[in-house]
C-alpha cells in the first residue's frame, strides 16, 4: 500500500494468539489501522459476545426498549381517534406522505423478529439448563409474577396480533383515504372488539414486566432502584395497554 509522503508505518509485531496491527505516523499524528486477522479476532470476539446468554439478553433488552419507545409514539398518534376524522386522518396521511416510513417500517420489522428471535432463544437456554423447571418455579417462591412467567406466551400472542392488526389497518379497505372510518367500523364488530382488548390486556401484561426487565438486562437496575422500577413497570405496562385497549372499547359504545 503506497502511503502519502512523508508518512511512515509501523509495524507491531504479533503476540502469541494475537494478530499483529500497523501504526501510520504523520508527523505528531499517529493512527491505528487494523490489519485482517486483527478484524477477524475482533468481529469473533462480538460474535461471541452476542451468542452468550449475558449478550443475548442484553440485545433484547435493547430491543425490547425500542418497541415500546415505538408504543409510545404509536399511542400518542392513535389518540387523535378522540380528536375527530379529519384530525386523525391528516395525521395518517402526513404519515404515509413521509419518504421515510418505509426504512422505520423495515427497521421496526427488523427488530420486531429480532427480538421475537432472541426471546425463543433465551427461553429454549433456560429450559435447557433447568432440567426440571416446574420444581425450580416453585422454588423461587411469589417473587416471580404471573407475568414474568407468561412472558414467552404473551410475546407469542403479540407475535400474532401483530400480522392481523396490519392486515386490517395497514392493507384494510380504506374508502377515500378514510383510516378514521375504517376503525371505526372494525371495532364497531363485536367479536373485532373483543379480539383487541383481549390482544392488548396480553400486551399490558407483557409490558408490566418487560419494561423494567429491558432495564435490569443492561445493568441500569440495583437495589435502591428495583422497587420504583418495578412501579414504574407496572405504570407504563397499563398506561400503554389500557390506552389501547380503550380505544375498541370507546369506538363500540359510543361511535
Amino acid at each position: 500500500m503506497r502511503l502519502p509522503t512523508g508518512t511512515r508505518r509501523v509495524l507491531s509485531l504479533p503476540r502469541a494468539g494475537r494478530s499483529g496491527s500497523a501504526l501510520l505516523e504523520d508527523g505528531a499524528a499517529r493512527r491505528r489501522v487494523l490489519v485482517p486477522g486483527e478484524i477477524h479476532v475482533q468481529m469473533s470476539a462480538f460474535f461471541k459476545f452476542i451468542n452468550s446468554s449475558i449478550g443475548k439478553k442484553m440485545l433484547m433488552g435493547v430491543t425490547g426498549l425500542m418497541l415500546c419507545l415505538f408504543l409510545v409514539g404509536h399511542l400518542a398518534g392513535n389518540l387523535l381517534l378522540y380528536v375527530g376524522p379529519d384530525a386523525f386522518n391528516a395525521y395518517a396521511h402526513t404519515l404515509q406522505k413521509n419518504p421515510v416510513l418505509v426504512p422505520i417500517e423495515l427497521g421496526l420489522l427488523a427488530v420486531f423478529l429480532f427480538h421475537i428471535f432472541l426471546a425463543i432463544r433465551v427461553t429454549l437456554d433456560n429450559r435447557s439448563a433447568r432440567p426440571v423447571p416446574y420444581a425450580l418455579d416453585e422454588a423461587a417462591g411469589p417473587g416471580r409474577s404471573v407475568a414474568s412467567r407468561t412472558m414467552i406466551y404473551s410475546g407469542l400472542v403479540m407475535a400474532l396480533f401483530v400480522p392481523v392488526h396490519l392486515i386490517n389497518f395497514k392493507y384494510g379497505d380504506i374508502v377515500g383515504g378514510d383510516l378514521y372510518g375504517l376503525v371505526v367500523r372494525t371495532f364497531q364488530s363485536p367479536g373485532w372488539a373483543l379480539f383487541y382488548v383481549a390482544s392488548m390486556a396480553v400486551l399490558a401484561n407483557h409490558l408490566r414486566h418487560g419494561f423494567r426487565s429491558g432495564f435490569q438486562s443492561l445493568g441500569a437496575l440495583c437495589g435502591k432502584t428495583d422497587a420504583p422500577a418495578r412501579m414504574l413497570s407496572v405504570v407504563f405496562g397499563v398506561a400503554i395497554g389500557g390506552g389501547f385497549l380503550l380505544i375498541p372499547v370507546w369506538a363500540f359504545l359510543f361511535k
